[in-house]
């Protein structure tokens, strides 16, 4: 991973309803552990979410959400979040085991646009759902390759597809470009919003 900042487009469907988004993306190199922080503008303001990661394994340390008034905080202590939910001035604690490290929690694309991807590969993963409070298994492969074209040009890309490795609702695809290894393109159901879809491409 490299310090850096990217901006992405975001195209939300729920049924007939549609939502366009931009998302800032600045990746920083921050006492030993990488930070990355999405900063999006939506019509009910600002969201922020900033992922903390270990710099040798991409395993979260961290992970802190916040839209107004409402916010969730996690830390990961040996294999356990710990931390904290606001909603409406309503804060419950957070503690669950996880049965492992998280990997690619939170800032997905990026984390696995530095894996040791070729067309064929799979590997299995571990995220923690933030709003059932509950790990989640998922399941990565490299379907092929395939020219991707988004604002901010044409790319010859990974295709990658992550689905449930438990049953569960989630599917993302992930192009990542060979040569920037950075996600250039994502499509993704969101099993937490009732099966919206949201499609993010790079625009610089």
């Amino acid at each position: 991973m490299k310090p850096g900042t990217y901006k992405f487009h975001i195209n939300l469907q729920f049924g007939a309803q549609k939502m366009a988004l931009d998302i800032n993306t600045e990746i920083k190199e921050e006492d030993g552990a990488w930070t990355i922080t999405d900063t999006t503008s939506t019509p009910q303001g600002e969201a922020t979410d900033v992922t903390v990661l270990d710099k040798e394994t991409l395993t979260l340390r961290k992970r802190t959400i916040k839209q107004g008034t409402n916010s969730i905080e996690i830390e990961v202590r040996d294999n356990k979040a710990v931390g904290k939910s606001n909603t409406g001035g309503q804060e419950r604690p957070i503690s669950v085991d996880l049965g492992g490290p998280l990997f690619a929690d939170g800032a997905t694309g990026l984390s696995i646009s530095v894996l040791p991807l070729k067309e064929g590969y799979t590997t299995t993963f571990r995220n923690f759902d933030l709003q059932r409070q509950k790990t989640k298994l998922l399941r990565l492969e490299v379907s092929g390759s395939e020219s991707v074209t988004v604002p901010a040009g044409t790319f010859d890309a990974f295709k990658v597809e992550i689905t449930s490795a438990d049953g569960g609702m989630d599917k993302m695809t992930v192009w990542v470009a060979k040569d920037l290894r950075k996600p250039v393109k994502v499509s993704a159901v969101l099993g937490q919003m009732g099966g919206a879809t949201a499609t993010s491409e790079l625009v610089q």
